[in-house]
């Protein structure tokens, strides 16, 4: 099993795959400080959304192999592009993120150069239409609006024709879990999340309305490179994510199951 391989590769590297070794890893400490999980359970999540983007690229007939290129969009230290190693070799797997902390772990532990710092708002260096797909984990779950409108139009820029892009956000639940965090003894971040809308009853209106959520008051706005100016907690509902980017993509998915996910996950496809 797949999964199973890539968590050798965690307790007992090396570990080889189709023989080329595969990533290593950071320290536990930034595994947690990043994820709020190391080892398994980290690896659990981020497997749980590759399997939903290898389903979502054969569904709608573009397969990723060896012909293809990806780009990891908020790559972090490489947790999600790992698994997509069975599909596509290490030279097409791209990542991109605004800490050099983290590309250049990826740099360091894929052994690969392919893992470069951007900003927090496009354009970057990367070619037109150079990518067949695009994968984002717990990224538009935190880009202000302005942010996420922008990526998406790099992102059509550097897909090819019918290219997929797969990106996770925040769902309705969570915006009942922050509330439910009010009547519960808490601090730091969870005390944060409790006060980022003064009224969900309001928010969830908002976001049964269609409405782009994003909250970045203190303690859920990031720090250093992940500040206010773009960085927060975010929800996008379906109707908007429909109609918000038809002129550049069309909505192929939106889904969760929270038997298994904890993000909704959104499926584009370039027009």
């Amino acid at each position: 099993m797949w999964f199973e391989t890539i968590l050798q590769s965690y307790q007992n590297p090396p570990v080889y795959h189709e023989g080329k070794k595969l990533p290593g890893f950071p320290s536990d400490t930034t595994q947690i400080n990043t994820t709020g999980q190391a080892g398994k359970a980290t690896l659990e999540e981020a497997y749980t959304f590759y399997q939903d983007c290898i389903t979502a690229f054969n569904e709608l007939d573009n397969p990723l192999n060896a012909d293809k290129k990806l780009l990891d969009f908020g790559v972090g230290w490489g947790r999600i592009a790992r698994f997509f190693l069975r599909d596509t070799p290490l030279e097409n797997i791209y990542g991109i993120d605004v800490m050099e902390e983290f590309t250049a772990i990826c740099r360091d532990t894929f052994e690969s150069p392919n893992f470069t710092t951007c900003a927090p708002f496009p354009p970057t260096q990367l070619p037109d239409q150079s990518f067949s797909h695009v994968v984002g984990y717990s990224v538009f779950s935190h880009l202000s609006e302005a942010a996420c409108a922008s990526w998406m139009q790099e992102f059509h820029r550097i897909l090819r024709p019918g290219g997929i892009v797969a990106l996770t956000t925040r769902g309705r639940a969570f915006l009942d879990y922050c509330e439910r965090l009010r009547s519960q003894p808490c601090t730091g971040y969870q005390l944060s999340m409790s006060r980022m809308f003064e009224d969900f009853s309001a928010a969830r209106a908002r976001y049964d309305a269609g409405e782009f959520l994003h909250s970045n008051s203190h303690g859920v706005s990031g720090a250093g490179a992940m500040n206010e100016s773009f960085y927060g907690e975010t929800f996008i509902p379906e109707k908007y994510a429909r109609t918000a980017y038809s002129n550049l993509f069309t909505l192929e998915k939106f889904h969760l199951d929270p038997s298994r996910q904890i993000h909704p996950v959104m499926v584009f496809r370039k027009k």
